[in-house]
């Protein structure tokens, strides 16, 4: 039975990625220009067309924005080519077809063309000088710069200019809303160089000469949302951009002209049948809510809504930056209106912070149920359109970690339109523990006492940004034991580094790196309440010691055995939430054990005088290559109780090397701010060099206290 386990558990996870994988494949993303009717222009509209003539030349494109592929700055001197996103028409081709149609639609010439014909009146030209994607950490970008010029045939000055050089930010990191973006730039500056033109050629101000700049364009972008069935059921798509780039802000309210009611969550696109809308947001009850009335939904466009709102998030931390749970309430610091109360949420343990959506303005808030009017405990805060901020407020503990008051307040970092989370995460923390046994069970005149101190040093840092992420994990545990009849001896000793690397080209899966390794520090003995006789073999089966007696044997150096792992394949995460996270890792797998004066106990017998005689051999160095398999999750339950598991086996391609399996699990309850019950089972497979193979269980249960370093 036992030999069916791992073919078994292989052929069940190898299932799992192939389902997961079918129909996911990487494709590559055309994008276009294209006529917009709903952005054309009534006053351009003309009922007799100039008496003139218009050649329009192919746009004029330099060699590094003359690609298909979309061109991507780095806010610096680096550029780079979408390799999956593709323009799907020429640049230099759809600039002036656009711009002719826009023409004939307006009725503004007798005749214009693309094409060459004899003798035009006029010519057209547009240069393209810059039209990128500019990417950042904190950011992203549209940048468009162009320009447009008639000039009389024959003639080499123009007659008019209109240049543009517009950088406007994007509410999402959408590849389609920065094309839609640059989409609707260029009908809405082609218009205003066709009043210029309107102007020249009527010899009146028709409309005044207007250069636009990124704010003088329109407070929203129309996307078109490429789905053939919104058009054909004439819907579209309303997004309300997340400024927190969380899934935790509020949800809205839609309201249609009917008055029925349905919601969204912000920064999710809604599709909603073409019309208008009154949309109603932000946090606190109805009557406190911001309304946006007219908002007009077209056809296979989404309609993203510039915010007007900003965000605060409310954090509470003692002196020493550590987490404290105390009530806070949010006020209007005009009216004295309360937007509500809540705690704040514990990020360590996967708790989500609360998002306030408020308008913008002066806000009070106080901590410990104090009111409005009160002149201790509180802080202000001004809440800004478009920008999210995080409120610090830093109170005084007392020894249980209760709040006393508040010692100091404010905004330590802010967070623009397109901000993000940190990508670089790193934490560090002490964990200890001591346990005293003292019982006379053995003996009424005589207690024996125990001992046990044990410390743990805990490091981990995580780098995520896009595709990739990284996490190493160094984990340094020291402790002792002593019992009334010895002196303090180690009892625990390890050191434990884990570093892996993901590239996820699809949301959920990608491809992983990883380098383990596990080592000690001290050297570790075998102890005995009686002497005894011991013998040690080298790895050439040389005998190295001989019939010594003692009643302690070193068996294994300082640093050795170390244990190093490595391995390269497909990493699935099939659950990834802020309380859930699970994932599954199968591909190539190495192992090296090296065993530089390890021994174990290879035999044992009582002589005829009583005393124990031991073999020890020393063990080989093992490297083996095959299959591994890992299952690694973590969860935080209620009741203030957490679950991590690290599941890790090889199975050797050399079928004569034992299959590797160790499998760790903790469960912690907390108690306290910094107090909490840890138990850790960790099972693993071992085969001694004489019996059968079998599982080890390793038991630990303790009070743990923690100190966070960072």
């Amino acid at each position: 039975m036992k030999k069916m386990i791992y073919p078994t558990l292989i052929f069940v996870i190898g299932l799992l990625l192939v389902s997961c994988m079918a129909g996911e494949i990487v494709s590559t993303n055309y994008y276009i220009l294209e006529y917009m009717d709903h952005t054309e222009q009534e006053e351009l509209f003309r009922k007799e067309p100039f008496d003139v003539t218009v050649l329009i030349h192919q746009t004029k494109v330099p060699q590094t924005y003359n690609r298909r592929q979309l061109v991507i700055r780095h806010f610096g001197p680096r550029i780079t080519y979408a390799n999956s996103d593709i323009w799907g028409v020429k640049l230099s081709e759809i600039i002036p077809s656009l711009l002719n149609k826009r023409l004939n639609n307006y009725n503004i010439f007798k005749h214009s063309e693309e094409d060459y014909f004899e003798d035009p009146d006029y010519e057209i030209t547009t240069t393209l000088n810059n039209l990128a994607l500019y990417k950042s950490d904190q950011f992203n970008q549209t940048r468009f710069n162009i320009k447009f010029s008639l000039v009389e045939t024959g003639k080499e000055r123009s007659i008019l200019e209109h240049s543009i050089n517009v950088e406007k930010s994007l509410p999402d990191d959408e590849v389609d809303t920065y094309v839609q973006t640059v989409n609707e730039i260029f009908l809405y500056e082609s218009d205003e160089f066709i009043k210029k033109m309107i102007n020249y050629f009527s010899g009146e101000p028709l409309f005044e000469e207007y250069v636009a700049e990124a704010e003088g364009l329109s407070d929203s972008s129309l996307e078109d949302t490429g789905d053939e069935d919104l058009s054909a059921t004439g819907k579209g798509l309303l997004l309300l951009p997340a400024i927190t780039r969380t899934d935790n802000e509020p949800y809205y309210t839609i309201i249609d002209k009917y008055g029925y009611e349905i919601s969204g969550r912000m920064g999710v696109s809604v599709p909603l049948v073409a019309g208008d809308y009154n949309i109603r947001y932000g946090s606190g009850n109805e009557d406190q809510m911001m309304v946006k009335k007219g908002v007009t939904i077209v056809p296979r466009y989404k309609k993203i809504v510039e915010p007007d709102w900003g965000c605060l998030i409310v954090e509470v931390t003692d002196t020493d930056r550590n987490f404290v749970k105390v009530r806070y309430e949010v006020f209007d610091a005009a009216s004295g209106e309360s937007f509500g109360s809540d705690f704040p949420s514990e990020e360590e343990i996967g708790e989500q912070q609360k998002v306030w959506v408020l308008k913008p303005g002066l806000y009070k808030v106080t901590i410990n149920n104090a009111p409005f009017n009160t002149y201790y405990d509180f802080t202000t805060v001004l809440v800004e359109k478009g920008i999210s901020q995080r409120l610090t407020i830093v109170v005084e503990t007392d020894e249980e970690g209760n709040a006393l008051g508040m010692v100091g307040a404010g905004v330590l970092e802010e967070y623009s339109l397109s901000s993000a989370q940190d990508k670089v995460k790193l934490s560090s923390a002490i964990h200890t523990n001591v346990n005293v046994n003292s019982d006379n069970e053995a003996d009424k005149e005589d207690s024996k006492t125990t001992i046990i101190l044990n410390a743990q040093l805990d490091n981990r840092l995580t780098y995520d940004e896009g595709p990739f992420h990284y996490s190493l994990k160094n984990l340094i545990e020291m402790g002792t034991t002593k019992t009334s009849d010895t002196d303090f001896r180690i009892s625990s000793d390890d050191f434990e580094l884990k570093n892996t690397a993901i590239y996820y080209f699809l949301k959920n899966l990608g491809f992983y790196g990883r380098f383990d390794m596990n080592s000690h520090f001290f050297p570790e003995n075998s102890y005995s309440s009686e002497k005894f006789l011991y013998s040690k073999y080298n790895k050439d089966n040389q005998l190295e010691e001989a019939d010594k007696l003692a009643d302690e044997v070193e068996i294994q150096p300082s640093f050795f055995p170390i244990i190093l792992k490595e391995g390269i394949g497909i990493n699935y995460r099939f659950l990834n939430y802020s309380r859930a996270n699970m994932s599954v890792r199968t591909g190539f797998g190495l192992r090296q054990d090296i065993n530089k004066g390890v021994y174990e106990l290879s035999g044992s017998f009582i002589d005829s005088s009583g005393v124990e005689n031991r073999t020890y051999q020393e063990q080989q160095t093992e490297n083996t290559t095959g299959l591994e398999v890992s299952l690694i999750g973590n969860f935080q339950l209620p009741f203030n109780l957490s679950y991590t598991t690290n599941a890790d086996m090889l199975f050797p391609f050399d079928k004569k090397n034992l299959n590797a399996f160790e499998w760790e699990n903790t469960i912690s309850l907390k108690l306290f701010k910094y107090i909490s019950i840890d138990y850790k089972l960790k099972l693993e497979n071992k085969r001694p060099e004489l019996g059968d193979e079998y599982i080890v269980e390793k038991h630990s249960l303790f009070l743990r206290i923690t100190y966070i370093l960072r």
